[in-house]
């Protein structure tokens, strides 16, 4: 198996683990060994099936559907005295409630969902924030103590206009929560996704959805952790592989990129801040060296009808071929004229790289007035050749 499977089967792996240990809000379809439960109503905890609510006489107790009379000392209807039926309304003894049923904090099921239990009947004192837990602050005997932090739907305490709905983050796999919020802050997303934090709240991500100002980023030390953060130049449109690496920028203000050495970021510039050996590209609204265009010492570049030239040189310069360059002196065969500029004595021309005049003939491209002199000369010789053949055959055919 190549590196790249094997990597991949890994996360696959971690990602059903996090949803294993993070049960989701939704119940599904149940397995055999789920006997007295009501049909689809099974989820999952830590990779064990549990029971969300049973078939009449029983009820959820550790997941699994029991007989409801035989286990009233746990599992009581709304009013605290009635025998439950199907679900539990109200816990007792040292169990929490959790998605319909009652669970025992000396359970596998309940460790995996509960820290600590606590002295307070029918409520889980501490949730397992490890396995993707966090606890409703209003928790009751008669209401979840814990709830997933991928769970969407949450868990509604209250009636009317009072009532409060706490909650995770879709594909979020450890979270916290705030006292003055009832949705969850995630902490770290599940294998693949990224945690995209805004002012909104927290979200979970795939890479192809943090972009604008915000850009993908794996923590070195952990893989699995992954984060879209935002860009921290406030004058980035994008940015990637740092809060400061501008791949383009706003625009208004600084709006030209000046990208780094060898890289596609920079940061962002106005016309100001474009100078010293730079130039300013407006179609592209990029600020890049002179020396990235081809040219070579030149004190000023600019860009004019899609050409790069220089500007300017330095005092004891002057400007070489086509003024792709400053020179001290100018090629052989050629010499500065008024404007000084260098330009190649005639019957040379610029070499491809504007660095020294070559004979005009001797290019790999011909002049018209070449081509043109080219041409007469041929007609000229085929002309006469034809001529001397004509006199040779008939001339000597009269002799």
């Amino acid at each position: 198996m190549g590196i790249y499977h094997y990597e991949r089967a890994i996360r696959t792996i971690s990602a059903l683990l996090a949803i294993y240990l993070a049960a989701g809000a939704l119940a599904a379809a149940c397995s055999d060994s789920q006997t007295n439960c009501a049909e689809g109503q099974c989820d999952t905890v830590g990779g064990t099936e549990i029971c969300t609510q049973c078939k009449q006489s029983f009820v959820p107790i550790n997941g699994a559907c029991v007989e409801a009379a035989a286990n009233n000392d746990k599992c009581k209807d709304t009013d605290g005295n009635a025998d439950a039926d199907q679900t539990c309304k109200v816990c007792l003894l040292q169990t929490f409630m959790y998605k319909g049923g009652c669970y025992e904090g000396s359970n596998e099921i309940g460790q995996i969902i509960c820290e600590a239990i606590g002295n307070e009947v029918g409520k889980c004192q501490s949730c397992k924030a490890a396995n993707g837990f966090f606890r409703n602050p209003e928790a009751a005997n008669n209401v979840d103590s814990c709830i997933s932090c991928g769970d969407t739907t949450g868990v509604t305490v209250g009636n009317g206009g009072s009532a409060k709905t706490y909650k995770g983050v879709d594909g979020c796999k450890t979270c916290t929560l705030s006292n003055s919020t009832t949705i969850a802050t995630c902490t770290e997303c599940s294998t693949d996704l990224y945690l995209k934090t805004e002012t909104s709240g927290t979200s979970c991500v795939a890479s192809n959805a943090c972009t604008g100002d915000f850009f993908p980023m794996t923590d070195t030390a952990d893989s699995n952790k992954k984060k879209c953060l935002a860009c921290s130049d406030e004058n980035c449109k994008t940015c990637s592989g740092a809060a400061t690496a501008c791949t383009s920028c706003k625009d208004t203000g600084m709006i030209y990129l000046k990208k780094e050495a060898d890289s596609d970021t920079g940061t962002c510039v106005d016309k100001t801040g474009c100078t010293d050996g730079n130039y300013i590209d407006e179609e592209a609204k990029t600020c890049s060296t002179c020396a990235s265009a081809g040219t070579t010492d030149c004190k000023t570049c600019a860009k004019t009808d899609g050409v790069v030239a220089c500007a300017s040189c330095e005092a004891n310069q002057k400007f070489g071929l086509n003024k792709k360059s400053c020179v001290k002196d100018c090629p052989t065969s050629s010499q500065a004229g008024s404007d000084s500029v260098c330009v190649c004595n005639d019957g040379f021309t610029p070499s491809t790289d504007s660095t020294a005049c070559v004979a005009a003939s001797s290019g790999p491209n011909l002049s018209t007035g070449a081509i043109a002199g080219i041409s007469v000369a041929a007609v000229v010789v085929v002309g006469g050749l034809v001529g001397f053949l004509c006199w040779w055959f008939i001339c000597r055919g009269k002799a």
